[in-house]
Order: C-alpha cells, then sequence, then structure tokens
C-alpha cells in the first residue's frame, strides 16, 4: 500500500514538472520600424507580470515567459504605437511598430484628447502631411484649401504679409468673424503663422458643435487642431526640404496703352493738348510688380531612446512679393523633449518655440494711383536720374517713386514655452498638467517721404507704432478609459485658467524740415508730433468634463459640458455653460451585416451642442472706461481732463451658436470607395453688434450689444475613390462639396431697433459718395447686395436704371436687392497619382453662385473721364454717355473653377547610398488658371470679408475695390531628403 502511494505521489510530482516545463518557454524575435530598421530599446513586457526585457543595438530579444500559450507580450517604444503579441506557442515573435501619429491612419484629434476614427460621433475631418498641398505654402490654411468640405479657404490676394480667410460652415457673427479657433499641440487661440508647414505632421477639424463644444467659448466659428511632428525611434534622423519658388502677376487689369488712349479722347473729342509733350508708352501696372523669387529651407534633428525622445528644428523663408515693396523673412526655431520615468509611469514634456517675422507690407493705394495715370505718362524724367512727378488731373502722383521710397513695415517676435506632466497611477486613470507662457513683440514703422505725392502734403509723415503681448495658460485634466468586456468608457474632466495682456504706445510726426533722412526712426526731428499709449487684459477661467461610451463597437455615446468665464462680460453674464451630446450606431458591426461583404463599414451619427464667441470683442466694452480729454484752465492750473471712452453696457454676454448634425459615414469595396454626407442647422443667438443709439441719453451714438440672430443651414458631402490600385500605379479621387445657406433672423429686440445695416465701401465709385452697396436685413443673408437696379444702356448710352417704387424718378429709394456674394455651392476636387517611384497630382477649388461688385470696372470703364486718366478696355467703354453709377451693372457673376495646385515629383532609390536614407524631388505650380465668367482681376475677392470699416467690417465682401492686390502664379522646385 505505502509503495502504490509513493509511486502516485512520484508520478503527481512528475506531471507538475512537465506542466511547468511545457508552460515555460524562451521566445526570440526582433522589432522593427514602419520601415524596417530594427528598433534598439524598445521594451518587451510579459503583461501581468515585471518580467521583461529591452531590445539590443539590433533590435532583438530573447524573454522566458511563463505560459508559452497564454501569455502576452506587450511591446513599446517611445513615440510608436504599443503592440500586445499573444505567445500561441511560438518561439520567434517579430513585431511591427507603427508611429504613433495622431490623425495617421485611424487615430484622430478630438481636442484633449484621441479617438479611433470608427468610434467618433461627431463631425471630424482630418488631413495628414501626406495630404496636404504641394509647392509653396505659408501655413496651415495654404495646406488645406479645397481639403474638407464646408472648410472654405479664399486664397488671399499676392500680398505675401496676408494669409487665406478661413471661414467653416459660413458666417456666424455680425462683427469682428474670426473664423474657427486654432489650437496647436493643446494651446488654444493658436496663430497659424507660428508654425511652418515643415513642422506639421496633421490637422483635425471640429467642424459639429458637439464636437467642438470641449473648447466653450471660442468655438462658435469651428476649430482646427493643429498636431506638430515629433521625434521618434532610437536612430538620429536629420530631415531636409528646402524650395525655390518665381511668382509672377495671375491677372493684370487690361488697360489702354498710349495709341488707344489718345484715340479714344480723339473720338470722344477731349481736349488732350496738355498731355502732347508726353511720349511715353507706359504700363503702369507692370512698371510696379516683378517676377520675385522666393526661398525656403527646413532643417530637422529628430530620435530617441527607450525612455525619451526629441526633435529640433528650424526653417527659413523669404518670400519676395510680386510688388516692389512687398516682402516677408521669417525665422521659426522647435523643440520638443519628452522623457518617460518610474516605470514609464511618468511623462514629462518640454516644447520651445520662436518666430521672428520682418514683413514690408505694400500701400494698397498705389494701384489706384496705376489706374488714374494716363499711359503717356514716363516713370522717369528724360535723363533717366530721378521720377517723373509733374501728373495732374485726377492723378496722385508716381505710383513707382512712392513704392521706392516710401516703407510700412513691421517686425514681430513670438516666443513661448510649454511644459507638460503625466502621471498614470494606473493602465486606466492619470492626470496632466500642462503649462504655457508665450510673449509676441511688434514693432511697425511707416514712412511717407516728402519727396513724393503720398507724403508731400504733409512733409513727411513718420509712425512708430509698438506693442507686447503676453499670455499665460495652466490646464489639469484627468483621464480615464477602461474596457468591461464589450464596454469602453472613456473619460475626461479639467481645468484652465489663462491671462493675456497687451500694452502699446504710438508715435507720430509730420513736416520734417530736413527731409527726415533716417525715415521712421527720425520722429523726433519732425513737428506736431502725436503720442498715445494703450494697456488691457483679460482673464478666462474654464471647467469642462467628456465622457464617451462604446458597446462592442456598435453604439457609441458621447456627452460634453464646459462652463467659462470671462472677464470681457458684465457683471451678470460673466459665465457660460456650453454642453453637448452625440451619438453613433455602427451599421456594418450588426449581425444582420455580415453577409453584406461590399460593405467595410457604415456609421450613422448625430449631434447637438452649444458654442459660443468672444475672441472679437475688446476686454472693456462692457465697463466705464476713461481717456485723456486734454488740458483745461483751472484756477491758475492747467490739469488734465479725462472723458468716457465708448459707452459702457453691464448686461454684455456671450454669443451663442447652437449646432444640430447628422451624418453618414460609409467605406465600400474593400475601402475602394469611402466618404461622408452630412446635414447641419446652426443658430447662432444675442449676436454682438455695435447699435446706434440716441444722444444725449448716450454719450456716444454706439453701443456694443447682444441683439441679433441668424442661421446656416447646410449639406456636405466627401467621396474619395481609389481608382486604380496596384503595385506600380495608383490613382485615388476625392470631391468634396458643401452648400450653406445663411440668413439674418432677427436685428431687433426691446431694447434696440433695426430695420436694415446698411454698409459697403462707396468710395470706389465715382459720382456714389454717401451711397452704401450692402445691406443686413432680416430674411436675406451677410453679403446682400442692395442697390439701383439696372437692365443695360438705352439705346442713347444712358443707363437703363428700374424705378422699383413707380414714382417717375431714379433716387436712393429705388434700391434693391440684387444679388448676394456668398457662393450657393463650394467644392474641391483632388487626384493623387503614383506609378513605381513618381507621384503626381493636381487639386481643382472652387464656388458656384457667388456674386462680385466690379469696383474698376466702374470707375474706369467709363468714358467720361478717361481725358484725365487711363480706361480699362471693355466692350461698353466708348457707348457711355453719362457717368458710373453704383448699380447692379457692375454685379458679376464670379463663379469659378480655379485649378490651385499642380505637382510631380519622383523618389530616387538611395539605398545604395549608405548615409541617405531618402530623396524627393518635386516641381509644382499653383494658381495655375482659373475658369470663370467675371471679367475682373479675380472672381475670389473677399468671399467673406469686406470694407465698410467698424464696426461693419465683415458685412459687405464681395467687392473687388480700385486697389484690389492682384494674385500671383507661382513656379516650385523643390527637394526633400532624409539622413
Amino acid at each position: 500500500m505505502k509503495r502504490k502511494n509513493r509511486v502516485c505521489l512520484l508520478a503527481v510530482l512528475m506531471f507538475f514538472c512537465l506542466t511547468a516545463a511545457f508552460a515555460q518557454s524562451t521566445v526570440r524575435g526582433k522589432v522593427i520600424d514602419e520601415l524596417g530598421d530594427p528598433i534598439p530599446g524598445a521594451n518587451i513586457l510579459e503583461r501581468g507580470t515585471t518580467n521583461g526585457v529591452v531590445t539590443d543595438i539590433n533590435g532583438e530579444y530573447t524573454l522566458v515567459i511563463s505560459n508559452s500559450r497564454r501569455s502576452v507580450l506587450r511591446i513599446s517604444f517611445v513615440g510608436y504605437n504599443t503592440k500586445d503579441e499573444v505567445a500561441n506557442g511560438r518561439r520567434s515573435i517579430d513585431v511591427k511598430l507603427e508611429p504613433s501619429v495622431i490623425n495617421l491612419g485611424e487615430v484622430v484629434a478630438i481636442g484633449y484628447g484621441s479617438q479611433l476614427r470608427r468610434s467618433i460621433t461627431g463631425s471630424v475631418a482630418n488631413v495628414s502631411a501626406k495630404d496636404f498641398n504641394k509647392g509653396a505654402t505659408r501655413d496651415v490654411s495654404d495646406l488645406l484649401q479645397g481639403k474638407v468640405a464646408g472648410l472654405v479657404v479664399a486664397s488671399g490676394p499676392g500680398d505675401v504679409t496676408r494669409g487665406g480667410q478661413v471661414h467653416l460652415r459660413g458666417v456666424s457673427t455680425l462683427q469682428n468673424d474670426q473664423g474657427p479657433m486654432v489650437v496647436v499641440d493643446g494651446i488654444p487661440g493658436g496663430d497659424m503663422s507660428t508654425v511652418p508647414p515643415g513642422d506639421i505632421e496633421s490637422v483635425s477639424i471640429l467642424k459639429d458643435a458637439s464636437s467642438a463644444a470641449i473648447y466653450g467659448s471660442r468655438a462658435a466659428g469651428g476649430v482646427i487642431l493643429v498636431t506638430t511632428k515629433r521625434g521618434a525611434g532610437a536612430k538620429t534622423q536629420i530631415d531636409y526640404s528646402g524650395y525655390v519658388t518665381a511668382d509672377h502677376v495671375a491677372n493684370k487689369p487690361d488697360m489702354m496703352n498710349a495709341a488707344e488712349w489718345r484715340q479714344a479722347n480723339t473720338d470722344l473729342g477731349n481736349d488732350i493738348t496738355a498731355y502732347k509733350m508726353y511720349n511715353a508708352d507706359t504700363d503702369w501696372f507692370g512698371e510696379m510688380f516683378r517676377t520675385s523669387i522666393s526661398q525656403n529651407h527646413s532643417l530637422s534633428l529628430s530620435g530617441g531612446t527607450p525612455k525619451s525622445n526629441y526633435r529640433a528644428s528650424y526653417s527659413y523663408m523669404d518670400r519676395e512679393g510680386i510688388a516692389r515693396d512687398n516682402k516677408l523673412k521669417r525665422h521659426n526655431f522647435r523643440f520638443q523633449f519628452q522623457q518617460r520615468a518610474i516605470n514609464d509611469r511618468l511623462r514629462i514634456g518640454l516644447t520651445a518655440a520662436g518666430t521672428i517675422i520682418d514683413m514690408q507690407f505694400p500701400f494698397w493705394d498705389d494701384y489706384i494711383h496705376a489706374y488714374n495715370l494716363p499711359p503717356v505718362y514716363p516713370v522717369y524724367e528724360k535723363d533717366g536720374s530721378t521720377y517723373f512727378t509733374g501728373m495732374s488731373g485726377f492723378d496722385m502722383g508716381n505710383p513707382v517713386q512712392n513704392q521706392i521710397e516710401n516703407y510700412n513695415g513691421s517686425a514681430n517676435n513670438n516666443f513661448y514655452g510649454i511644459g507638460d506632466v503625466q502621471f498614470d497611477f494606473t493602465e486606466s486613470f492619470n492626470v496632466k498638467g500642462l503649462f504655457y507662457k508665450g510673449r509676441n513683440t511688434s514693432d511697425q514703422s511707416r514712412w511717407e517721404s516728402p519727396s513724393n505725392a503720398r507724403g508731400g502734403g504733409s512733409n513727411g509723415l513718420a509712425i512708430r507704432q509698438a506693442g507686447t503681448s503676453s499670455r499665460d495658460l495652466m490646464e489639469l485634466t484627468a483621464n480615464y478609459n477602461n474596457t468591461f468586456g464589450k464596454h469602453k468608457l472613456d473619460a475626461v474632466a479639467g481645468y484652465s485658467w489663462e491671462i493675456n495682456r497687451y500694452q502699446g504706445q504710438r508715435s507720430q510726426a509730420t513736416d520734417f524740415a530736413v527731409g527726415g533722412a533716417m525715415g521712421a526712426n527720425s520722429i523726433q526731428s519732425g513737428l506736431s508730433p502725436e503720442v498715445s499709449s494703450s494697456k488691457n487684459e483679460y482673464k478666462l477661467i474654464s471647467f469642462y468634463a467628456r465622457a464617451q461610451y462604446n458597446y462592442a463597437e456598435k453604439y457609441m455615446l458621447a456627452a460634453t459640458v464646459r462652463r467659462d468665464g470671462s472677464s470681457k462680460f458684465g457683471a451678470n453674464h460673466k459665465w457660460g455653460t456650453f454642453p453637448s451630446v452625440s451619438a453613433a450606431w455602427s451599421l456594418s458591426h450588426e449581425d444582420f451585416m455580415d453577409d453584406v461583404k461590399w460593405v467595410r463599414d457604415v456609421k450613422l451619427r448625430a449631434g447637438y451642442g452649444v458654442t459660443g464667441n468672444q475672441d472679437g470683442l475688446q476686454p472693456y466694452k462692457s465697463l466705464k472706461l476713461y481717456e485723456a480729454a486734454g488740458l483745461y484752465y483751472d484756477n491758475g492750473g492747467l490739469p488734465m481732463a479725462f472723458k468716457l471712452s465708448h459707452n459702457a453696457n453691464p448686461n454684455l454676454k456671450w454669443e451663442s451658436t447652437s449646432m444640430l448634425n447628422v451624418g453618414l459615414d460609409f467605406s465600400l469595396f474593400d475601402g475602394r470607395l469611402g466618404g461622408s454626407i452630412e446635414w447641419y442647422d446652426k443658430e447662432t443667438s444675442d449676436m454682438l453688434y455695435s447699435y446706434k443709439v440716441p444722444t444725449p441719453t448716450y454719450i456716444y451714438d454706439r453701443l456694443q450689444a447682444n441683439v441679433g440672430d441668424m442661421s446656416n443651414k447646410g449639406i456636405e458631402m466627401m467621396l474619395s475613390f481609389d481608382i486604380l490600385r496596384g503595385k506600380a500605379f495608383n490613382w485615388n479621387t476625392t470631391l468634396n462639396l458643401a452648400h450653406n445657406q445663411n440668413k439674418v433672423t432677427r436685428l431687433s429686440n426691446e431694447f434696440h431697433t433695426v430695420e436694415r445695416i446698411y454698409t459697403g465701401d462707396s468710395y470706389t465709385i465715382r459720382g456714389s459718395a454717401g451711397v452704401t452697396s450692402h445691406v443686413v436685413e432680416v430674411g436675406y443673408p451677410i453679403g446682400q447686395f442692395f442697390m439701383l437696379k439696372c437692365n443695360g444702356l438705352d439705346e442713347n448710352g444712358n443707363f437703363d436704371m428700374v424705378d422699383m417704387n413707380g414714382d417717375g424718378q431714379i433716387t436712393d429709394d429705388d434700391r434693391t436687392y440684387v444679388g448676394d456674394a456668398q457662393p450657393d455651392l463650394t467644392f474641391g476636387w483632388d487626384n493623387s497619382f503614383s506609378w513605381k517611384k513618381w507621384d503626381a497630382g493636381f487639386s481643382v477649388r472652387g464656388s458656384i453662385g457667388n456674386k462680385v461688385l466690379n469696383n474698376p470696372l466702374a470707375a474706369y470703364g467709363n468714358n467720361t473721364y478717361i481725358s484725365g486718366t487711363n480706361a480699362i478696355k471693355n466692350d461698353h467703354l466708348m457707348d457711355f454717355k453719362e457717368s458710373s453709377r453704383l448699380s447692379s451693372f457692375y454685379i458679376e457673376d464670379a463663379s469659378f473653377a480655379r485649378l490651385d495646385n499642380l505637382s510631380v515629383g519622383y523618389t530616387f532609390d538611395t539605398k545604395k547610398v549608405g548615409w541617405l536614407s531618402a530623396l524627393r524631388l518635386y516641381a509644382a505650380a499653383q494658381n495655375v488658371f482659373v475658369l470663370t465668367g467675371y471679367s475682373g482681376l479675380d472672381p475670389e475677392v473677399e468671399l467673406f470679408r469686406g470694407g465698410g470699416g467698424d464696426p461693419d467690417a465683415g458685412l459687405s465682401p464681395g467687392i473687388e475695390a480700385r486697389n484690389y492686390f492682384p494674385k500671383a502664379r507661382s513656379f516650385t522646385f523643390g527637394a526633400n531628403l532624409t539622413f
């Protein structure tokens, strides 16, 4: 019996030994990156234990695991996505890690975090670096042009100091519409110009309120999230990119030459005896513009260790404008570093960045001079030693002389630092602190020389203006994410505090007895000096939270809330609450879709949220603010008097924008066809506007108040189709369409009543002084032209105006609605091709239905002033018998399609060059041509903003002014190298 027991015991011991021996196993393998290069220092950890190793210099590892089948290896490295591998009896496990770049593939930045695209419940578009526009790009707006449905990036003029105008889903306010808020690496309120395109990895656009509500009071115009590049991998990498660009004027006015001008005046019977002594044939626009050469260079150094990563970059841009007096030089510095410690629970990050910009702004009014001057005038005197200045009539001096002798420029320095600390208490819960400090200085100089017509009237004008702005920001957030079977929960809660400060001073003088040899630096040598200074600050405090629930990748819910407190608003309205809720249903994960093989993913989503607007409001509009009012005599002394600077409004409050959004996302035929369809209803209430008020009830005739309402309703569609997929040749085409209907729904309340707001720049049309071009009225969109309706010219060459009220007279009372500056449809069409090592692409962008007022044609397309100015050649030039009048005669359909970008590149095989990892050469062209029926310089003129001055800037879009700066056409040659 005892012998039998001993045998049984021995058998049991042998069983456990064999089981243990079978369970334990040695696993070997290699960890590589997306290019196939080894990753030394990668962490290999057996999940649920402290058992782990790191890869050697060749990326190889050996690890003894506790269970050869059930053990899970977690492979991680800074800058790469963590990957889990089940052992499953394998003795060799090789792993390829992908870079953990937000917006690359399926991970999308959503504000205070990121999310898998298939789990997103709101309207979020993303554009990664590989899809950016190619060629000479200045900032984020250039990269995104035509890429996203509903995001209108109207190309700016040829002035290199000005970027494009950015709007998302229409105009959302009456005053100071700032467009989407920009967030750079988590810092809200960023500046596009401070981030060079070469440092940007991806951009996300939060289009609906359910996505943007997490940013609360500044997100009414949408949010653009910019993610910059980070270091990754143990291998040090050096990247260089550079290009040279040639720019020239895309379109000049078709003016008369000297022979045509003389013949036209002879035919009209005009006396031009005073001009017979001049024999020049001057193309004044040709003299003012040039073919400019620009360059851009970027250099970066990146890499890391098993516990850290870094990236340092420098870029230099030297952009010459097509005008003689226009240029931009920019230096960008950026350094980013991240360190992990305490078993990777602690993460410390540091970012330091700086931008130095020197700009010279053109004097836009000089282009009016170019229109005004007859072509018979020369640029220089006969001996060529000095500029010709013998102009008379309607001319305003020699514009070429003005360009050379006058100066208007600015030197801006922007520096900031970001420090962030994150601690992971568990795999599911972490806290993070972010600290930002930024400072911007601006030094603007303007000099108008007494030796030319611009400064001659005041015997010279010098202006010097300097300003310093600073910003401090602190954010504390707590994040929780966990999975319970089929249930997944992600939550974030945070607190934000920021303060913005500004102080500036301005000095000005005229009448320079010694000629002002030092320009704007010689203010002290002028007479009648004027000096002023200003200072302000405002604060914003916020609490926010978001929760996202996902069940089995089928049903998704999300809710956010943000509460903002701003010092800008009245005592009773300093706090505002901005909530949102959204849901999504992934139909493709339902059982009934299992047999539908051609459907990869279909998701229906809907969301509602509320956002606000405060960025366009000055800090002290709700308060009584006093300013100096000069000296007064009092009992033998001269003390300083003070006065109120504006009408205070203690009831000033937030603008609120609510939006309902419904969308359908789909991916079909193994991902060859994908896209989305969206519908939205966006309602803005309590719009801020400077209303006219009675005096003496008020001190001034304007009061900032919350009165109006506005709606934007629209449909958007995006389609992406891989037409060809192959080993050698690939072709993808992407089309986006957007329709937005804007309408003002309220302008008055019980305290402020107004039926119409008349606005628009009337000075640009001769004979129309005091007559506006636009109207803001309930039931009509922003940008509604309101003027006399004209049926053309009658048989006598007079304007055939319509007598709208039937009183037998043509007066201002006959003005009516004659067109809308906002388009009915905007679109973008991208195509990308690759064949072996060649790549190519083109993009077309345009709009349909928008109208433009052609002011130059009204001012210079009429023969009644031709004896003293030049004229634009047109079909009716010699038919007119009366001067131009502001009417629909000069309203034109400005629908257009522009070939925005065209590029071709070649990537060389560098395998045999040990020191070179990659080399690509490319050529690109921008603004190649435009198809349009518009007869002016460009149909894309002030698409969303316009003249009229404060408080109505933005309410009169769609005007080509006489001083409009023509666009440039660009040709670029560049190279990208990686070492």
